[in-house]
């Protein structure tokens, strides 16, 4: 293995911190789900909570090719939230208030403990110089849709005008 493939693989973008990165986030997901629905008196399923932690750590690991925004975080942290609370209570929706507090409040620990573990792991790789290329950078320009006009250049053979037209190289034009 070349020592740039090494840098490449412990950056956060990196394979192995990528599964670092989302096992932690699904598992803490799912701890703050089970713990909050547990204190709230919920009956737990485990085959539930495996259940959705396998869900959880495969969303998570899409979303970890790049850093993950606190609003994708709160979203995975309300998936959890929802599904093992769905699971453990046989598909029952009904919340009482402290099953709602206690859901609301392991939701809210996990964001902040989730955000900051994030941001630490980004703020590391770069003080180590281990960053990441952008795998989409949405500060590049969008090009533009329009068609290019063609270049018209006079060419004189034997006195006569020609007009020749260069486009660019593209695919046809409504495709």
């Amino acid at each position: 293995m070349n020592p740039h493939d090494q840098v490449g693989a412990l950056s956060p973008a990196g394979r192995p911190m990528r599964l670092v990165r989302s096992l932690a986030a699904a598992l803490a997901c799912v701890a703050a789900a089970a713990f909050g629905h547990h204190t709230a008196g919920g009956e737990l399923s485990g085959i539930a909570v495996l259940a959705v932690f396998l869900g959880g750590a495969s969303i998570a690991w899409s979303l970890s090719s790049r850093r993950v925004t606190g609003g994708q975080i709160v979203g995975l942290l309300l998936l959890c939230q929802v599904a093992v609370h769905l699971g453990a209570s046989d598909v029952a929706m009904t919340m009482d208030a402290s099953m709602l507090l206690g859901h609301a409040a392991a939701t809210a620990f996990s964001a902040l403990a989730l955000a900051r573990g994030e941001q630490f792991a980004w703020h590391l790789a770069e003080r180590l110089g281990l960053r990441a290329a952008p795998i989409f950078d949405v500060t590049s320009p969008v090009p533009s849709l329009r068609p290019l006009a063609p270049v018209v250049v006079p060419l004189l053979r034997h006195d006569v005008l020609l007009a020749h037209s260069r486009w660019l190289r593209g695919p046809p034009m409504g495709s």
